[in-house]
């Protein structure tokens, strides 16, 4: 090859390929992996529309009481049997006894003939008697302690253990929907997938909520549009 076919070689090479970009690969090579795409920045989201968003949500301690009186875990509920329990035993213990009582009685007069009984000799009684009993009896060792609080303290345990399930499954679920609103309000609108999924698990978390609380969510929610919502009411 001439020296002048080299140059122009050379210079058709340069004009190919742009300054700073590397050379192709050989037969062979594997090909350089392609430059990781940057991630998309979640939006800003007015605090007014935030705040607003929140508003509409009932308040969670409204929903903590009706979910624990929905499975009958009040704490005055388990109070109460304490204070029952330690009070029984100044109660006494009452029976009331009705007796009643039919006898006849039969009777012969042997008298004389100049007797002026004499006239009657069989003479027949009856008798109808009704007595009433009542006794108090107190159990002085109740008064002091009743063995029936040791069976009420466990079962307040149990229901305080059954009282803290719950709640806090109410206050997981209450801000995990919270959560996913505000990733709503800061989300890309292109991104279909994500924000269908994620209304579903909006959708699944309220029903879980109003099966918790005995439909306390809904009747306690406030639903009025404003702007920079996601979902509409029908």
């Amino acid at each position: 090859m001439t020296p002048a076919a080299v140059i122009w070689l050379a210079t058709c090479l340069t004009q190919a390929l742009p300054l700073g970009a590397p050379p192709p690969p050989a037969e062979g090579e594997p090909s350089a992996p392609e430059p990781a795409r940057r991630p998309r920045r979640p939006r800003p989201v007015d605090p007014a529309v935030v705040r607003a968003l929140f508003a509409e949500d009932p308040p969670v301690g409204a929903l903590r009481q009706a979910a624990t009186a929905l499975a009958l875990a009040e704490p005055g509920r388990a109070r109460s049997m304490l204070v029952r329990a330690r009070l029984a035993g100044w109660l006494p213990e009452l029976r009331l006894l009705v007796e009643r009582r039919f006898a006849r009685t039969e009777s012969v007069d042997l008298g004389g003939a100049n007797d002026a009984t004499a006239l009657a000799p069989v003479g027949i009684d009856s008798n109808n008697d009704v007595r009433y009993q009542a006794r108090a009896t107190w159990d002085l060792s109740k008064v002091v302690f009743n063995p029936d609080e040791l069976a009420v303290a466990s079962q307040a345990l149990r229901t305080a253990d059954t009282r803290r399930e719950i709640e806090t499954l109410v206050i997981r679920l209450y801000f995990e929907r919270r959560r996913l609103k505000l990733e709503g309000l800061s989300a890309d609108d292109t991104d279909m997938p994500s924000g269908s999924r994620r209304e579903l698990r909006i959708a699944e978390v309220e029903a879980e909520l109003d099966a918790l609380t005995g439909g306390a969510f809904t009747r306690l929610a406030r639903r009025r549009p404003f702007e920079g919502e996601l979902r509409s009411e029908p």
